[in-house]
């Protein structure tokens, strides 16, 4: 059985705790990463306390598979309250980080209190943790911050770090990771510059976890596997950018913040291919190219830019300050949005609006807080909030790129996320709905994707607590071939009235991953079993949220698309269903009896 470990930094107290290990029953029942991080944020975290609070929790976590030569498990998952949404946030940072953390001994790391000056967390080659003073370089930018700290303690470290966007509270500023990666969505920066955190320094670099040899011979045989499909020489390619040729097709690519669908020639944006080196993760053999579709989108398309080269300066202009590209978009948008209805928000005038490349001044501004960007950097809701006008967003934020009324399923697991931003807990419908896997379902149909959404969202919750990298989902869910040459019409309608178990069984092939865990784990692992752990995370996530005072009420796209009733309908009905399948009373609270079949009773306090 694995046992994790805990080491807790007291900030207020200027004081570093004897690791401790994880109870077995809390690793049986929530398995790792995003699972142990999101059960320690509900036990440590305060219902209302303020996210840029002192009592505001990092949990920062690894998985069982991590360190280990399984692709990509490099991988690490930070869970806090999020001031841009006020709710329960996981984010992801691919790299090598977690293996790095993990090599310290350190399973997971948990910061709490605030510190009274500016410090970094260093983690050295003996495992020490100290806090040491980072007043000189406060306010420098990410990249210059960890430029600095690699000429310290050298270029195989590991350095987590924030800039000048998080040091002015910027809402949805995020967190550096070794340059290249980033703790995107959230506002994590934000809460690490409340706690006067400017950086964390892993000095050792990260040693390979060797595993037993029937175990690399199965991950040997899963990498051989990848290397064959098709998503394995997309993602070298054309990274997820090669995605929006599919939004294209198939009518979701967005406009004007998400309430407009733009009708583009795949050929404007074609040369688009990405910008530096191809990212290098721990143990992966795909090496993706730097180029993400929802970061094009935020600041190309939905601002009715499509200049390839102009946007991916925007995107920089970002990543220096490990700024979140979707919410800047997004804020970005809001903003022309109100002023194009005519709506009174500030006495502001900007000389530019909709697919002007000017545009692109106003994040420095963000950066700032400078003038306009000081309304900016207070996030999306913020700006409709001035109006008493329509908002478009959920739970504070926009919860993506795509136009959502001509994609049914992604719209249903948008609003009902916990933190309906992160794409990693919401776009995994963009896998059947779009790209047919694992298997195909009509966008605009109803049929199905209740049923499919619970499935992928449970497993998604188990994908995340290993860690894995969810750049791999469409390689861990390819359709057995017992089932593929089954027609999607009759495979929707069989959905309806199996169970999830079942599907899983019949239909994916995770034969390369449950065998890797066993060893790690005591109990039997079964899909059904995995199934029920990530049921009782995601319930867990509600419970947070629902314990705020968040309702149904929270779960709905507003009415901002007033042409469009058709798609509230459909909405509504989706949600409805979604309650009466998870479990849920029509207000969105998690009824006793399925607190008591999840097994969360007695293991949290409701």
């Amino acid at each position: 059985m694995w046992n994790p470990e805990l080491l807790k930094i007291d900030l207020t107290e200027e004081k570093i705790s004897p690791k401790k290990v994880i109870e077995k029953r809390i690793v049986e029942n929530f398995l790792g990463g995003r699972g142990i991080t999101v059960f320690l944020g509900y036990q440590s975290i305060p219902t209302d306390t303020s996210p840029r609070g002192s009592e505001n929790s990092i949990i920062i976590g690894t998985g069982l598979l991590t360190g280990t030569n399984f692709p990509s498990t490099g991988t690490v998952i930070a869970t806090f309250k999020s001031p841009h949404s006020n709710t329960l946030c996981t984010s992801v940072a691919t790299g090598k980080f977690g293996a790095s953390l993990k090599n310290t001994g350190i399973d997971f790391l948990q910061i709490n209190g605030c510190a009274k000056k500016p410090y970094y967390i260093l983690i050295d080659e003996f495992a020490d943790v100290t806090l040491k003073d980072a007043g000189s370089f406060w306010n420098k930018n990410a990249i210059e911050t960890d430029l600095l700290l690699r000429e310290k303690y050298g270029n195989d470290s590991s350095i987590a770090t924030i800039g000048l966007a998080a040091i002015n509270q910027v809402i949805f500023s995020g967190v550096s990771v070794d340059r290249d990666h980033f703790f995107q969505r959230g506002g994590l920066g934000a809460v690490f510059a409340s706690k006067n955190v400017k950086a964390i320094v892993i000095s050792d670099p990260p040693k390979l976890n060797e595993l037993e040899t029937d175990q690399v011979d199965l991950i040997s045989q899963f990498t051989q596997t990848i290397k064959k499909d098709s998503w394995y020489e997309i993602l070298q390619t054309r990274g997820t950018f090669a995605s929006i040729f599919s939004l294209i097709r198939n009518n979701i690519l967005p406009a004007k913040n998400c309430s407009r669908l733009l009708n583009l020639s795949p050929e404007k944006i074609k040369d688009f291919k990405g910008y530096n080196e191809p990212l290098q993760c721990w143990q992966c053999p795909i090496k993706c190219i730097r180029a993400s579709y929802d970061d094009f989108i935020a600041l190309g398309p939905n601002l009715k830019i499509v200049e390839s080269e102009a946007i991916q300066k925007a995107i920089e202009s970002c990543n220096i300050e490990a700024l979140d590209p979707i919410s800047t978009g997004a804020a970005i948008a809001s903003l022309f949005n109100i002023q194009e209805d005519r709506r009174k928000l500030l006495d502001i005038q900007l000389g530019f609006s909709w697919d002007n490349t000017k545009i692109y001044s106003l994040i420095q501004k963000i950066i700032n807080r400078e003038g306009i960007g000081d309304q900016l950097a207070r996030g999306e809701a913020y700006l409709y909030q001035q109006t008493d006008e329509i908002s478009p967003m959920i739970k504070n934020q926009m919860p993506g790129m795509v136009y959502y009324p001509n994609i049914s399923g992604l719209s249903l697991t948008a609003a009902v996320s916990p933190y309906a931003a992160s794409s990693i807990q919401s776009d995994y419908m963009l896998q059947t709905e779009i790209w047919g896997v694992p298997f195909k379902l009509n966008q605009y149909s109803k049929y199905g994707k209740v049923r499919t959404a619970i499935l992928l969202e449970n497993l998604l919750a188990v994908f995340d607590s290993l860690i894995i990298c969810t750049r791999y989902l469409p390689l861990l869910l390819k359709l057995r071939n017992t089932v593929s040459w089954i027609p999607s019409q009759i495979r929707n309608l069989l959905f309806q009235f199996l169970s999830n178990p079942f599907i899983g069984r019949l239909s994916l092939q995770l034969d390369g991953v449950i065998p890797l865990l066993q060893n790690m784990y005591d109990e039997q692992l079964t899909f059904g079993k995995l199934l029920e752990i990530g049921n009782r995370i995601t319930l867990l996530e509600r419970i947070f949220n629902t314990r705020l005072g968040m309702t149904s009420d929270e779960d709905k796209f507003s009415h901002f698309l007033l042409k469009r009733p058709d798609f509230f309908k459909s909405q509504n009905d989706l949600l409805s269903e979604y309650y009466r399948r998870k479990g849920l009373s029509p207000k969105g609270m998690v009824r006793k009896k399925t607190l008591e079949k999840s097994g969360l009773i007695g293991l949290i306090t409701i």
